[in-house]
């Protein structure tokens, strides 16, 4: 089960995305908003996670093509990780965004 980052609760519950940024940043990271009932602490984790470990959704969907490897039209390498951090330094949130 998931846990809130700053109470360790199990009681969390997912939270809607305020503004496009957020839908955007949704859909580009596939990271989604999530709330702890017990502090109300908002934070952000992985669409598809159970406990600390990513669950794949599809498990029979094919392996990419081995001529499209290091091409434009390869997938992009799922082991890459994103700076959240930086991705939002490009948007300032105010304080009503957290609410």
């Amino acid at each position: 089960m998931s846990r809130c980052p700053k109470c360790r609760s199990e009681n969390i519950r997912r939270s809607a995305t305020k503004n496009w940024w957020e839908r955007w940043r949704k859909e580009i990271t596939g990271w989604r908003p999530y709330r702890c009932r017990a502090c109300n602490e908002r934070f952000w984790r992985q669409i598809g996670l159970v406990g600390d470990e990513r669950v794949r959704r599809d498990r029979s969907a094919p392996s990419d093509p081995p001529n499209l490897r290091g091409t434009v039209l390869a997938r992009p390498d799922p082991r890459l990780q994103l700076d959240l951090k930086e991705l939002d330094r490009f948007h300032p949130r105010s304080e009503k965004d957290d609410a």
